[in-house]
């Protein structure tokens, strides 16, 4: 489970990576649970228009001890994830996609239910928020990519389920704070 002081890591590894170049933004179910009012079990970071080598050398450059995964072996079988580095000791992964923006990277998650991202991250916890980017209002789940496996459909499906009447509203919502008086954090 994700506390204060595990998403301010976090948060502190994107500004770093940021900082050397690399576009990279917190997203996915974190920012989707943040949204509902969940805390996280873990953190990915997703890094786009890069290699896993540069990220290795940066992670390795700021001190984080990390192992590196590939997710396909090195293979080109797959049309955004290249792999990663689980950071060792903690619950965020840094994920590198074989895309040029976090926008086309978010736009190629599986369902509509994971397109959430944490933005204004560089004004700290208490003035970040989540934000839905997806195309496809997350009121109604829906399959972005058709090649999600049927578990995968049935996990999404049951997670739709549990989320939606924390957030249910007669008026779309798009954007929650991730700390301050009303934030998880």
């Amino acid at each position: 489970m994700i506390n204060r002081a595990s998403l301010q890591q976090a948060f502190d590894l994107l500004d770093y990576l940021k900082g050397r170049g690399v576009e990279a933004i917190i997203a996915g179910g974190c920012a989707r649970d943040i949204f509902f009012g969940v805390k996280p079990k873990d953190i990915d970071i997703i890094v786009v228009d890069s290699s896993m080598e540069t990220v290795g050398l940066l992670l390795a450059e700021a001190n984080v001890a990390a192992v590196g995964f590939h997710m396909y072996r090195g293979e080109e079988t797959s049309d955004r994830i290249v792999g990663g580095y689980k950071l060792s000791g903690a619950d965020i992964d840094v994920l590198v996609y074989r895309c040029h923006t976090v926008s086309e990277a978010i736009d190629a998650f599986d369902f509509n239910l994971n397109q959430f991202a944490i933005v204004d991250s560089r004004n700290g916890i208490d003035g970040a928020y989540v934000r839905f980017v997806g195309k496809h209002h997350w009121g109604q789940l829906v399959a972005v990519r058709e090649d999600a496996s049927a578990s995968r459909r049935g996990r999404m499906f049951d997670k739709y389920i549990d989320l939606i009447p924390r957030r249910a509203t007669a008026e779309p919502v798009n954007e929650a704070p991730v700390g301050g008086a009303d934030g998880v954090f």
